[in-house]
């Protein structure tokens, strides 16, 4: 299961096939949102998800290998850090990850694989043998380019876990790795904006989402922020993700939540 993969499909179905049945209780307002919602989020949403499917690749504690999506080659930089491309639905995503103590100095490590997660995988071993009892880090700057899409954010993972065993902890959208200074770079917002038309922005904020608990784990766990602004109207709104199959989604100015199924992609309005 791809990190939030079920979160594109299911907000789609929310607000193209829910609309009738909160009409009702909504202001004109409020449905200009919803409505920019509908022309906004799906599109752009897809490429947040592809970003996700790259850190899916940086769990540590998977029962299973974990291979590369379809679309991704990386190279190793003598040690130093890894140039990933990704190509997907006519965006490419550069990122190139960079390693660090906990205290935020970069490392050069002995890094191979065929897989990228086998070469996070070499990374957090040697890591954890270098600072044992610590948390250190690595940082994935990014660009987003193609077909009127852009983007240019970083995302970090804190890598930790027991002696023998390593764990991607958390993953967080944050500064880029320029900005290190003592420890990880500071929770920041990530922005992918799409030309148009309709000319629309989405923005979210991943403080902690946790996907490398257990083995198995299938569902991760967090909350998520985001703000999807369009000609129109700007909306916000959290999804929040307690490690089972059902999340739910929280409007501002809308009473009431939603609850949709991962599994069934199936959506719930609870007044």
């Amino acid at each position: 299961m791809t990190i939030l993969r079920g979160v594109s499909v299911c907000m789609l179905a929310l607000f193209a096939g829910c609309d009738s049945k909160v009409t009702s209780t909504l202001d004109q307002d409020t449905l200009t949102r919803v409505e920019t919602l509908t022309d906004c989020f799906p599109n752009l949403y897809r490429f947040a998800d592809s970003l996700l499917e790259i850190g899916q690749t940086w769990r540590l504690g998977s029962s299973t290998a974990i291979p590369d999506p379809t679309g991704l080659t990386f190279t190793i930089n003598g040690g130093t850090s890894v140039d990933v491309t990704y190509v997907k639905d006519g965006v490419t995503i550069a990122m190139t990850i960079q390693f660090y103590s906990p205290t935020g100095a970069q490392q050069t490590l002995s890094l191979a694989g065929a897989t990228l997660n086998a070469v996070i995988q070499d990374a957090a071993d040697e890591l954890r043998d270098n600072f044992p009892g610590a948390d250190p880090f690595m940082v994935g700057d990014y660009t987003i380019s193609g077909g009127g899409i852009t983007a240019s954010d970083s995302l970090t993972g804190i890598i930790g876990g027991s002696t023998n065993q390593n764990e991607l902890e958390e993953l967080r959208t944050t500064l880029a790795s320029t900005s290190i200074s003592g420890g990880p770079p500071t929770v920041d917002s990530a922005s992918i904006t799409d030309s148009g038309p309709p000319s629309c922005v989405l923005t979210f904020t991943i403080p902690s989402l946790l996907t490398d608990e257990t083995p198995t784990q299938e569902y991760p766990i967090g909350t998520v922020t985001i703000s999807v602004t369009g000609p129109d109207a700007t909306v916000t709104g959290t999804i929040t993700f307690d490690g089972s199959a059902t999340a739910v989604i929280d409007i501002d100015d809308v009473n009431g939540t939603f609850n949709f199924n991962v599994d069934t992609r199936t959506v719930t309005f609870v007044p």
